[in-house]
């Protein structure tokens, strides 16, 4: 049986948003303790092997000693990494050493800034997004037990992996030609004065915006779009929003409790197969949510749309096929009846 592996992003949930919004400080007692519950259901479905992402504040070991003699048939160890960082780069090497273990499945608790970073070495092998971060658009909000059962479905083959799975789309930022990054729900070029945070928050600071995903039910940079009257994007589209002086006044929600009102000059649907390029320079460029690159006086920035993002485990999909399969019943007596 193929191992599930678990990506859990210590500094999730802690960012500068818990001080100028309302945003949740999510601690990593309570990722231990959500890992804990889904190894648990892990374990009842017959689960061999579980790795967990070792980081500096020890969750991994914290989780295997809180397991101590409550497992049956479930092994889990700390991931090998010849080296930790405590960045983002751990997030990306231990994915990678994950997907040469061959897991049938990676959990990746955090936000849309974690997804992202696992993304950029997941390839193929599927992802279980969870959401214990800020912005929560790509993750699923789904109790911990409920992501257990969905990834042991799919490691046991009680549910066949392309069944329960799709692959999302992603954005792509070139500059000069060359490619750089991905953005999995939103990309920005904001201001490049005031860059201490990370975190995009100030609705002053944003130029453009390209979005994968549009809806009233967003918290982020996404929810600008999600709040333009009559704007819904297909499968194969991409929203280009540029704001700045003189425009429409949109009201919209780009962190918890943060009701921001911005000035939307232009915006436009865009096909998968076109390539837009960035009109402001010396900017910054931020994905999904965090200040990542520069774009430099003189440089070229183009962003496209691709289908080529990550593989992710609808996680009710996995449950609704585990539960139609007959997974989770035994001795089904010949004369029991479906009404």
């Amino acid at each position: 049986m193929r191992p599930i592996g678990i990506i859990a992003n210590p500094a999730s949930g802690k960012d500068i948003r818990r001080l100028v919004a309302s945003g949740t400080v999510f601690s990593n007692q309570e990722k231990i303790n959500i890992i804990v519950r889904a190894i648990l259901a892990m374990d009842a479905m017959g689960v061999e092997r579980v790795v967990i992402m070792p980081d500096p504040s020890h969750m991994a070991e914290r989780v295997i000693k809180k397991l101590r003699s409550r497992l049956s048939t479930t092994c889990v160890e700390v991931l090998e990494l010849p080296y930790l960082l405590g960045t983002w780069q751990d997030t990306v090497q231990s994915v990678g050493a994950m997907r040469d273990l061959d897991c049938a499945s990676v959990v990746v608790m955090g936000g849309d800034g974690t997804s992202r970073v696992a993304a950029k070495a997941s390839d193929d092998m599927p992802l279980i997004p969870v959401s214990t971060g800020t912005n929560n658009v790509f993750p699923q909000l789904v109790e911990g037990t409920l992501v257990g059962l969905a990834a042991a479905a799919v490691a046991t083959g009680a549910v066949a992996s392309g069944a329960a799975c799709a692959r999302a789309p992603r954005l792509e930022l070139s500059i000069d030609g060359e490619f750089r990054d991905i953005a999995l729900v939103d990309l920005a070029v904001v201001d490049a004065a005031n860059t201490a945070a990370r975190a995009v928050w100030d609705p002053l600071a944003i130029k453009e915006i390209f979005l994968t995903c549009v809806s009233a039910s967003n918290i982020g940079l996404s929810a600008i779009g999600g709040f333009l009257p009559g704007v819904e994007i297909g499968e194969d589209e991409m929203l280009h929003v540029t704001l700045g002086d003189g425009g429409l006044e949109v009201m919209a929600p780009i962190a918890p409790g943060l009701l921001s009102r911005l000035s939307v000059t232009s915006y436009e649907k865009v096909r998968s197969c076109e390539v837009v390029r960035v009109s402001n320079r010396s900017a910054m460029v931020a994905l999904d949510g965090e200040r990542e690159i520069a774009i430099l006086d003189g440089q070229d920035a183009d962003i496209r749309l691709s289908r080529r993002g990550p593989v992710v485990v609808n996680i009710h999909k996995a449950l609704r096929l585990a539960v139609a399969s007959g997974n989770y019943c035994r001795d089904l007596p010949q004369s029991f009846a479906v009404a």
